[in-house]
């Protein structure tokens, strides 16, 4: 039931989305258990991040929304996967890319809560 929104500078073609989708179902499955079945993303492209005060270099905020809460070395591989993916995929530098996870105790689907 994660949820991963991500956020970048840089702009998105349908193939780049569709390809970083499989990865970071991959990745959450791998890390943290999820089956893909479960996994949603979103992008937003051409966002206007600033970081450390400038925009001196293509960047990423990743959030993680999930139900239930990982454990914190889940999160340490997952986060160390994301950044390499984003390195690979986007060129974007891992001191640039910010990953914050959003554990819930209510989550709904499909007219109910978990």
């Amino acid at each position: 039931m994660p949820f991963i929104h991500t956020q970048t500078t840089l702009a998105l073609d349908k193939a780049k989305r569709d390809s970083l989708t499989a990865a970071l179902n991959a990745i959450t499955s791998s890390c943290l258990g999820k089956g893909e079945n479960w996994i949603m993303t979103g992008y937003t492209d051409n966002a206007e991040l600033y970081f450390q005060g400038n925009q001196n270099g293509d960047t990423a905020y990743v959030e993680v929304k999930l139900f239930g809460t990982p454990a914190p070395a889940a999160t340490d591989k997952m986060t160390a996967e994301i950044c390499a993916l984003f390195k690979k995929e986007l060129g974007i530098s891992p001191d640039r890319i910010y990953v914050s996870y959003y554990p819930t105790s209510n989550w709904g689907w499909n007219g109910g809560n978990f």
